[in-house]
């Protein structure tokens, strides 16, 4: 793993700002790098590391508003009430990504400047992260039967005052009560 980029190893009043103006397109990269290294009162950035950077944040956003589009156009065709398979996605994706980074925890446990401490607490995260990753999914299963199994029964419910109003027997009435709740 390779050192920090100039950017990532401004300080972080430095870096907020650079954010700040690399946001407002009428601010140039190189207006950002002289407003940085002048308020520094060194060279802390090139030109070359300021493009680097952008370019990388450009790719960060389309990606972020490619997944954005996606979700979007997923809900508009399938509807809200399928939010729940779309979090099912994005968690799978979520999963794809953390074991991506564990699998690259080898080459981090190369790099001299990285601690072992650092590295434990990165892995300590990632596991916390799939653990409230998997309760979070538990719970939305759980909701969504709970749902279920009241909707089916506000439907037995209807269906047994109907039968009842239309002169069914009570054993007529049981038998579909059971087909609906799957009895």
């Amino acid at each position: 793993m390779g050192q920090k980029s100039a950017v990532d190893r401004l300080p972080e009043n430095l870096r907020i700002k650079l954010l700040e103006m690399l946001t407002n397109p009428a601010i140039t990269q190189a207006e950002i790098v002289d407003a940085i290294n002048a308020e520094a009162g060194e060279t802390l950035l090139s030109r070359s590391s300021m493009n680097r950077y952008a370019q990388r944040m450009k790719r960060f956003a389309e990606k972020n508003r490619q997944a954005k589009e996606i979700a979007d156009a997923y809900i508009d065709k399938y509807g809200n009430d399928n939010r729940v398979k779309l979090g099912k996605v994005v968690n799978e994706q979520i999963r794809l990504a953390v074991f991506d980074l564990i699998g690259e925890i080898e080459e981090i446990q190369a790099d001299p400047e990285i601690k072992k401490t650092e590295i434990a607490d990165m892995l300590y995260k990632l596991s916390r992260g799939l653990k409230e990753l998997e309760a979070a999914e538990k719970l939305n299963a759980e909701r969504a039967e709970s749902i279920r199994k009241a909707a089916l029964a506000e439907a037995a419910d209807a269906v047994e005052q109907a039968a009842k109003s239309n002169g069914l027997t009570a054993e007529t009435i049981e038998k579909i009560k059971s087909q609906i709740l799957g009895l």
